[in-house]
């Protein structure tokens, strides 16, 4: 799960494109987690927060009656996110 969250915020973070410096060209992802792994692994937390929040809205809207296993798979994922 860990590796999910990291590369959607790769993508996110490489959305504008290389950087270019000299002759040598760089992610925008491996600049930030090589120059800033604090702030990189708050971008990671601060997405799995956010998809935390979206499944418990998303579980909220749910019946217990009529959508039990889908209200587990909700509940097992918020737990998978909130062990990162």
């Amino acid at each position: 799960m860990r590796e999910m969250i990291e590369e959607m915020v790769d993508e996110m973070l490489d959305l504008e494109g290389e950087v270019k410096i000299g002759n040598l060209t760089f992610s925008r992802s491996s600049i930030v987690r090589e120059m800033d792994p604090t702030a990189y692994r708050e971008m990671c937390n601060d997405l799995a927060d956010s998809m935390i929040s979206d499944l418990q809205d998303e579980l909220e809207s749910l019946d217990e009656e009529d959508d039990a296993d889908e209200i587990a798979d909700l509940k097992e994922r918020i737990e998978l996110l909130e062990s990162l």
